[in-house]
């Protein structure tokens, strides 16, 4: 697994009335690829289905992750190194079925090992990399050499609550 340098920001939202504080902080433009362990079959398709089912594929998406802290105190820099932690370890080493799987499994861990964190919320657009058929150059083709697409394109979007 990898992860893109210099692009990722570190966002904070507070919100401040009179008797109440509320502060989320997150993570955005965090770019993760995996070569490994990341799969994509078994759903539904139609005569307008483009993308091809996949076994073993590249995942590659761009994390924005905004999570909710129940108390404001909470927020120190070494927890939001540890939920960033957790959000790149369950990235790397979780077997994935889809985008989808692997967002449940990060937000499922980060509020299971965070109490602090009420809820996080993600938006992961996937970035497809496609194989390069070289066969046509006269090189055998040993599905080593991709290129990211702009089409087909899919954002994936869910909230993870505590309950």
């Amino acid at each position: 697994s990898f992860v893109k340098g210099s692009d990722e920001k570190r966002t904070v939202v507070l919100h401040a009335t009179r008797s109440m504080v509320t502060l989320e902080a997150g993570v955005e433009d965090l770019v993760v690829l995996r070569t490994a362990g990341s799969r994509f079959t078994g759903y539904l398709k139609d005569n307008l289905t483009t993308l091809s089912e996949a076994t073993d594929r590249i995942l590659s998406t761009s994390v924005k992750a905004t999570w909710r802290y129940d108390d404001p105190d909470a927020a120190t820099y070494d927890l939001f190194r540890s939920i960033r932690k957790t959000i790149l370890e369950v990235f790397a080493g979780h077997e994935s079925e889809s985008v989808q799987h692997t967002l449940y499994a990060i937000g499922k861990n980060v509020v299971e090992r965070f109490p602090a964190v009420e809820e996080i919320s993600f938006s992961l657009p996937n970035i497809h990399c496609l194989p390069v058929d070289v066969s046509r150059f006269g090189v055998e083709d040993r599905n080593c050499i991709f290129v990211p697409t702009d089409e087909p394109h899919g954002l994936i979007e869910a909230t993870i609550t505590r309950q």
